[in-house]
């Protein structure tokens, strides 16, 4: 069988599912939250100035920040803007585990230093931007009962792991491994994890960045009725609003310097502050895509990567598990493939079979050098420093060059992608947008004929993305190949000649009048209000 999510519980995505989630006032009702917890901020920075070192830069400085018990308030800025830097003080894992700080965070009005680490989680749980980095245990169960013990769960524990895990739709998954599962799928678990410890504060890094749309709206639904029955507040960080705005109580920018923008708003009047938030770099609406159409091939075009037949699975003998079975494939030179469909159908299975990273059968030709651009890309990092990872593949590409001629290069190509500045930081302390770049950049850098991109536009805002597609495109043009997997459907109508949907296990191109029915009702909802 198909390894799917085929199985998860989701809430279709129709009008009526989004008019369903609270309202913002409904959410303020709580008859059972005390009335001086409510008097108390659940969360609260005082003058805080976080930087990554002694002598670095600060992230941002003489911040403060005050969220109410209760209130689901949406942070959005610039990729790189300090965002989750923030997200991870507040929850206060910095500066215990890196970085320097001065001023103060409080979590229901109490130092978070001064908290251990089972009272800290809780008061404040936070659910990171890459999954990955939440885990330690190796199967789905074993994860969420870990948290659960971490807590001092009284209860019957597996119970309540069975009822967390049918929340976000992972309750037949239980005996997974988490190794084995898609990038979409592990954000539920991490969310799931986060639940488990039953904060009365959620700090949400991105946490739709991997989802389709059909687990956005479910996940979404659910988080508001936490936050509407239980009185749970959710402070979130996205560079998207839609899947929040039926029920966040405020919007809060930052600013690219790592200022916050003193006057926050309500979600209904977002369109009135449209010259903001375009300043600020963010998605406003589809109209960023205005200006892409998908590419034109020419029907002579060499295929450069071609499938019959193929099946695709990870592991060996009695181990193996088939993926997608079936599968016929061609990619023209100059072409850009959208892979499309839900969370673990397939997708990244497929880009890593093309690129020769998992057990496959049947035919598969592919001609020329071939570039993969992981979901997580700082599992592809090899090097101390940006520059120096821009290098590692510039030497393998250039042989005989010398090293100073190849650096020279280097600061040409890190300002194309949005990374000036940047060249003597490590890879692993950058914003994952920015490191999404750096991973594009190496890549490009290789000279790859063919290349394979997993979720590009996650972590991106509209400037990064446009800038990032402006280079791409232009790649394309001269005769690079692009196979895209990605939830972003706008992505995929703005610049794909070809879309094949992943589903139950196999492959099938979606012409013209069949991807707009699948998109349709697919969109994060609607922006009301009115501009300005």
């Amino acid at each position: 069988m198909p390894s799917t999510d085929a199985a998860e519980k989701r809430v279709p995505v129709t009008p009526e599912t989004c008019a369903s989630v609270p309202s913002a006032d409904a959410a303020k009702k709580r008859a059972d939250m005390p009335a001086e917890t409510d008097a108390v901020p659940a969360l609260e920075a005082r003058g805080l100035t976080f930087s990554y070192g002694e002598n670095a830069d600060p992230v941002f400085s003489d911040l403060s920040l005050t969220v109410g018990r209760g209130e689901v308030v949406l942070v959005m800025g610039a990729s790189g803007c300090g965002k989750s830097t923030l997200a991870l003080c507040l929850a206060g894992l910095y500066p215990a585990y890196a970085g320097v700080a001065s001023g103060a965070v409080l979590a229901a009005g109490r130092p978070v230093a001064e908290m251990g680490p089972r009272e800290r989680s809780r008061e404040v749980s936070i659910l990171f931007q890459n999954p990955d980095n939440q885990f330690c245990m190796d199967t789905v169960e074993r994860e969420v009962l870990f948290a659960l013990e971490n807590v001092g769960w009284e209860g019957d524990m597996r119970a309540r792991c069975r009822e967390l895990l049918a929340l976000v739709g992972l309750e037949e998954r239980a005996g997974e491994r988490i190794g084995r599962l898609s990038g979409g799928t592990k954000q539920k678990l991490a969310l799931c994890t986060a639940l488990a410890c039953g904060a009365r504060t959620l700090v949400l890094d991105e946490p739709f960045a991997n989802l389709d749309p059909a687990s956005c709206a479910s996940l979404s639904a659910e988080l508001a009725r936490l936050n509407a029955e239980l009185g749970v507040t959710l402070l979130v960080v996205d560079h998207r609003a839609g899947w929040w705005l039926p029920f966040a109580s405020r919007v809060v920018l930052m600013r690219a310097s790592g200022s916050l923008d003193e006057a926050s708003f309500a979600p209904a009047d977002l369109l009135v502050h449209e010259g903001r938030m375009r300043a600020a770099g963010l998605f406003v609406d589809e109209q960023w895509a205005a200006g892409y159409a998908p590419v034109q091939v020419a029907p002579d075009a060499r295929t450069l990567v071609r499938a019959r037949g193929l099946s695709v699975g990870y592991g060996r003998g009695r181990a193996f598990s088939r993926v997608l079975a079936g599968v016929d494939l061609d990619v023209a030179r100059g072409s850009v493939c959208a892979l499309v469909g839900e969370c673990g159908s397939g997708k990244s299975t497929l880009l890593h079979a093309i690129a020769g990273a998992c057990e496959t059968s049947g035919e598969l030709d592919v001609e020329g050098s071939v570039g993969l651009v992981f979901q997580n890309p700082r599992l592809q990092f090899l090097a101390l420093t940006v520059t120096e990872e821009v290098l590692v593949t510039l030497r393998a590409a250039n042989p005989g060059v010398a090293d100073e001629d190849l650096a020279a290069r280097v600061p040409a190509l890190l300002e194309e992608f949005g990374l000036a500045g940047l060249g003597e930081r490590s890879p692993y302390e950058i914003s994952q947008g920015q490191q999404r770049r750096l991973a594009m950049l190496a890549m490009l850098a290789g000279n790859a004929g063919v290349l394979l991109l997993d979720e590009p536009t996650y972590a991106q805002d509209e400037r990064s993305t446009r800038r990032m597609l402006d280079m791409l495109m232009g790649r394309v043009a001269a005769g690079l190949t692009v196979i895209v997997a990605t939830h972003d459907l706008v992505l995929a109508r703005a610049v794909a000649n070809q879309v094949l949907l992943v589903q139950d296990g196999g492959v099938r191109p979606l012409v013209a009048d069949e991807f707009e029915t699948y998109a349709r009702g697919r969109r994060e909802p609607a922006w009301e209000g009115s501009r300005a």
